[in-house]
């Protein structure tokens, strides 16, 4: 059985504790059912499109069949039993991650245009370095680019690295 979710609409700004979103679930690439949450920390719901209660509760039954999630916490592991509202949960998480990610990428290649960026691989956080004005380094001649890589180089820590792609380094 493949299980899916479409349509998936994503409001952040009025999310508190849980992501507030509203989707539909296609199973075997047909819409069953809708699921929703209202952002506040409250369980996800969902409902069967008309005539689709027994194609939803078929998805019901598989996604009981799912293994568990194994979470640590506090040096302790839980167990927590598949069921579909989980699965909605993982999956829209999973979504919501893939499209924060190709924002940053976006917005980090956009950056890398005119600076040299730096950082701890897979860290949370980065530094950068560029000329005023927001000049682009391919237009730079190579030694102002030398200079600026040379600059970041005396900056780094031992555990960094330089991301631009766009530069020889």
């Amino acid at each position: 059985m493949k299980l899916e979710l479409k349509n998936v609409k994503i409001n952040e700004a009025f999310s508190e504790e849980t992501l507030m979103f509203r989707a539909d679930l296609f199973v075997d690439g047909k819409k069953v059912a809708y699921a929703n949450n209202d952002g506040r920390g409250g369980c996800t719901f969902y409902n069967a499109y008309e005539n689709q209660r027994e194609a939803l509760a078929k998805a019901e039954a598989y996604a009981k069949s799912l293994p568990s999630t194994i979470t640590e916490f506090g040096g302790k592991d839980f167990e927590f039993k598949s069921n579909l509202e989980t699965w909605i949960d993982d999956t829209l998480y999973k979504i919501h991650n893939a499209k924060a990610e190709a924002k940053a990428e976006k917005k980090m290649q956009l950056i890398m245009q005119t600076q040299v960026v730096w950082g701890i691989p897979n860290g949370n956080t980065y530094k950068h370095l560029g000329f005023k004005g927001g000049i682009k380094l391919e237009v730079l001649s190579p030694a102002s680019v030398k200079n600026l890589v040379d600059a970041v180089k005396s900056r780094m820590l031992p555990n960094e690295v330089i991301f631009n792609k766009n530069i020889p380094i």
